[in-house]
């Protein structure tokens, strides 16, 4: 027995916002427009979403000051704007960020939550949201959960709920045209990520692997297309690959390369994909153990021939090393140990493997 859920309405391809607006109308009479300071401007999106808006007749007013892995004060300083101007609706534009902070947004204008509750609930159901991604990664144009970033708790922590879902989704691969080489590897390898950790997720169910398989299949082939000048239809390709396997982690959830990874981006400055990435050669170790079957099969998907070749194509891609104390290795340890990620692991955690995958990264 298995349920499936997936309630966001997703137009895919070139151009999909255009004629949007009638579908937007639907949703209220002013929207909050959730990005970040530069990109959503310089890759047209801003610009196309603010076009379907007004064909309709729709208002809209803007908060641009949501920051890389945003902080639980950005997020409420955006709903209390978005309160004080009566959106009806919240729509994300840019990459992860961006949208797991709309999704937040959107739920903290209709409920009062403490920073405690914040991550808990119980909620009742947020305004709705509508998701643009700029990048191909998180996939969180199809997902349930808002990562922020709690200075609090000293890590990054997930808001997840399905009544986050978004309600609409317009994922257009042209509007990542313009993200460089660095943030193009990084984003690629985050959406891998998902995709290989909800394969091996326990959660994982038959209709999830579908869709992990497929995702596979589009981002596998590119791993060596991720520098210079990327046609579109490799652009077209990841945007697919990411958003499918966003679709297997808003059944499955992600595993211990994220439980961990969370430590690296929230103490390392790593980009979030990077973090994955690094962690990854090590993590599929382990589940040669306890999963060898569907291991071999990620192998025939992506093309290698074995671990060693998937750890020397992402080495190649993300050369650096990380280099952690003792100290910092027993806090992270800490902090990852009770994260749902290790319980969806398929496999025997212990702080001491978690501590030998830290150490590996030397």
């Amino acid at each position: 027995m298995f349920m499936y859920e997936m309630p966001t309405r997703l137009y895919f391809g070139k151009d999909c916002l255009k004629g949007a607006g009638k579908d937007l109308k639907q949703l209220g009479k002013k929207a909050l427009i959730v990005t970040g300071r530069h990109s959503a401007k310089i890759n047209g999106s801003q610009k196309a979403v603010t076009d379907a808006l007004e064909s309709e007749g729709v208002a809209w007013v803007l908060f641009d000051q949501i920051e890389n892995n945003p902080s639980i004060d950005t997020v409420r300083r955006a709903a209390d704007f978005g309160k004080s101007q009566h959106a009806d609706f919240v729509i994300g534009i840019g990459g992860g960020s961006p949208m797991d902070a709309a999704k937040v947004i959107a739920l903290l204008c209709t409920n009062e939550l403490d920073d405690a509750a914040l991550f808990t609930g119980p909620y009742v159901r947020p305004l709705p949201i509508v998701t643009v991604p700029t990048t191909s990664g998180t996939g969180s144009e199809v997902t349930k959960v808002g990562v922020l970033t709690n200075h609090h708790a000293g890590t990054k922590q997930s808001v997840n709920t399905p009544l986050i879902f978004p309600v609409l989704s317009y994922a257009d691969p042209s509007f990542t045209e313009s993200v460089s080489t660095t943030v193009t590897m990084d984003t690629a390898v985050d959406a891998l990520s998902h995709a290989i950790e909800g394969y091996m997720s326990r959660k994982s169910t038959p209709m999830s692997d579908v869709w992990a398989e497929e995702a596979m299949r589009f981002l596998g082939p590119h791993l060596t297309d991720l520098e210079g000048n990327i046609p579109y239809v490799v652009r077209e390709d990841l945007m697919y690959g990411a958003t499918t396997a966003g679709m297997v982690i808003a059944q499955t959830g992600t595993t211990l390369v994220h439980g961990m990874g969370y430590q690296l981006t929230y103490y390392k400055g790593l980009s979030h994909g990077r973090a994955n990435g690094l962690l990854l050669p090590g993590y599929m170790r382990l589940m040669t153990e306890t999963m060898e079957d569907k291991v071999e099969k990620i192998w025939d998907i992506l093309g290698f021939s074995g671990l060693q070749d998937f750890a020397d194509c992402l080495h190649s891609l993300m050369p650096e090393r990380v280099f952690l104390t003792e100290e910092e290795i027993e806090e992270y340890v800490r902090l990852t140990l009770p994260t749902g990620a290790v319980a969806s692991t398929p496999y025997e955690v212990n702080g001491e493997v978690i501590a030998r995958l830290y150490r590996e990264l030397a």
